[in-house]
């Protein structure tokens, strides 16, 4: 299951953005044994909270690592190029290596979940490429 601690670590495949913004469709709170977990668990940038660390400031981690994204998408607003998550499963692939229907499909699921701007402009699929 995809965590919000993934954005400490994932940048764009194109352009190398770091970090990836992240819009949620699903999540579920989930029970997660968090003895021992080092504070703050991001090294460099909080995707629950969208900021970058700060040394000293305390963070909610505990909290955190109990969501579990289950749907979402992740989005490189460099480049416009976006990706999803499917059932927990981050799907980062290269254009030519994904299943551009699979992602039309996606789209058109959540359009009511998804900014406008990623429906209308986001790479390598959008949904203004339908109608066209």
């Amino acid at each position: 299951m995809m965590r919000y601690w993934g954005l400490d670590v994932l940048m764009c495949l194109y352009c190398k953005k770091f970090p990836l913004e992240l819009y949620v469709i699903e999540e579920e709170k989930q029970n997660v044994d968090v003895t021992g977990v080092e504070i703050p668990l991001c090294k460099s940038y909080c995707g629950y909270l969208r900021e970058n660390i700060i040394q000293g400031k305390e963070y909610p981690c505990y909290e955190c690592l109990k969501i579990g994204i289950k749907t979402a998408i992740l989005y490189c607003s460099n480049c416009k190029h976006w990706y999803p998550v499917r059932d927990g499963i981050i799907v980062m692939l290269v254009d030519n290596k994904r299943k551009l229907d699979k992602d039309r499909e996606f789209l058109e699921k959540y359009k009511d979940k998804i900014p406008e701007f990623i429906l209308r402009e986001g790479k390598p699929v959008n949904l203004s490429q339908i109608t066209q």
